[in-house]
Order: structure tokens, then C-alpha cells, then sequence
């Protein structure tokens, strides 16, 4: 299990890492009154190689992080071995 959450960690973090890092873009960020006419605005184009590399690790990195999630969710762990010895008894009570 943990292999599996720290590959979908890196897959999703390469992915994005890759996408981010060669975009081309820009972003504004407009405050207005009344509030209903903020706006924020984000363009991000990647192209090429990046692109192709990218999505597929993206999308790779959350199906492995949703796996691991119902993993971690749905999978029963062995029970542990009970010893059925009764509990040991002091030999003297307590003085007071």
C-alpha cells in the first residue's frame, strides 16, 4: 500500500510539475464591488512534448491515489493472533 501512495504521489506531482513548468500563460485577478463581479482569470497553454508527458502522468498519478484511497478503505488486514492464556495473578495483595 504505501508503495502504491508514494508512485501516485510522484506520478502526480511530476505530471503537474511538467505542465506547470513549461507553460505559457498568464493570469489576472480582478477585485470589484459588488463582489459578484470578481473574477479571476488563469490561462495555461502547454505545448509539445511537455503536454504529452504530462497529462498522461497527471491523470496516472490520481487513478493510482483514488486505487491506493479505496485500498486503504476496503482492504481487511489479518487478525492478529490471540493467546488464549488466562492473565497471571500476583502472588502477594497489596499491603496498605
Amino acid at each position: 500500500m504505501r508503495p502504491l501512495l508514494l508512485l501516485s504521489v510522484v506520478l502526480l506531482a511530476v505530471g503537474v510539475g511538467v505542465i506547470f513548468g513549461y507553460c505559457n500563460g498568464s493570469t489576472g485577478f480582478s477585485f470589484a464591488y459588488p463582489f459578484s463581479g470578481t473574477s479571476l482569470h488563469l490561462d495555461i497553454t502547454t505545448t509539445g512534448v511537455p503536454a504529452l508527458i504530462g497529462i498522461p502522468l497527471t491523470l496516472l498519478g490520481a487513478f493510482l491515489l483514488i486505487l491506493a484511497w479505496f485500498l486503504a478503505l476496503f482492504h481487511r488486514r489479518k487478525q492478529e493472533v490471540v493467546d488464549d492464556l488466562p492473565p497471571r495473578r500476583r502472588e502477594e495483595p497489596f499491603q496498605g
